[in-house]
């Protein structure tokens, strides 16, 4: 966002312009989580380019279509997110915000493994496997048990977003424990409780945001 001043008969005015977001993204890979919601098992899909360790979340997909108004939020590994959404007029913006808990770098995990460990993922079309190992994970006077693994990307984009000071739509996964400050960056949650990764997979998913304005 830039600010410009208007100075008319000896008055000024602020006016503030909005930037655009410019950037066209590319997602290649796809990770679905199955969870129980009461009696139905439930799927959310988030989207990765793993060089970059940019994520996407979408109304559809990751919201499950209940994010009225919401197109899609874009996690940036910086702690950079835009919440971009369309208006009834069809004015496209991105509000942004920074997150302090997704730019952590935690050293390791706090907790201890347990020796139990699990396969997650289907191997469908040549699609990768993940060995989990299960820990115990030291949150303040919590213990949760979860499975883990390493990966060459960074989570903490994913697992900080619901902890955004200001968001209006939050992500039905990943919103009981802020992961970053028990991890390190390159660990996957691939089970918590009822929530289990189902599958990575391929896939070509491109974001044009050329055509959204971004508004602090």
């Amino acid at each position: 966002m830039s600010l410009k001043i208007l100075c008319i008969l000896g008055g000024c005015l602020w006016l503030v312009s909005a930037a655009s977001a410019q950037k066209s993204l590319f997602f290649k890979e796809q990770l679905t989580f199955q969870y129980q919601e009461g009696a139905a098992l439930k799927e959310m899909s988030v989207y990765l380019d793993r060089k970059s360790s940019t994520w996407l979340f979408t109304n559809d997909d990751s919201f499950g279509g209940r994010a009225e108004g919401l197109d899609f939020v874009v996690a940036y590994a910086s702690g950079k997110y835009l919440v971009c959404s369309t208006d009834h007029t069809g004015y496209k913006t991105c509000q942004e915000f920074e997150s302090l808990l997704a730019k952590k770098s935690t050293a390791k995990i706090s907790g201890k493994p347990t020796g139990n460990t699990q396969i997650f993922g289907k191997n469908k079309y040549g699609w990768p496997t993940f060995k989990g190992q299960e820990y115990e994970i030291y949150a303040g006077r919590a213990i949760e048990k979860i499975y883990l693994t390493t990966v060459p990307f960074s989570c903490n984009p994913l697992y900080s977003y619901n902890f955004l000071i200001g968001i209006e739509h939050y992500l039905p996964l990943f919103g009981e424990m802020d992961y970053p400050s028990y991890l390190p960056k390159n660990h996957l949650v691939l089970r918590q409780k009822n929530n289990v990764l189902h599958t990575l997979s391929p896939t070509e998913y491109y974001l044009d945001l050329g055509q959204y304005k971004v508004v602090k």
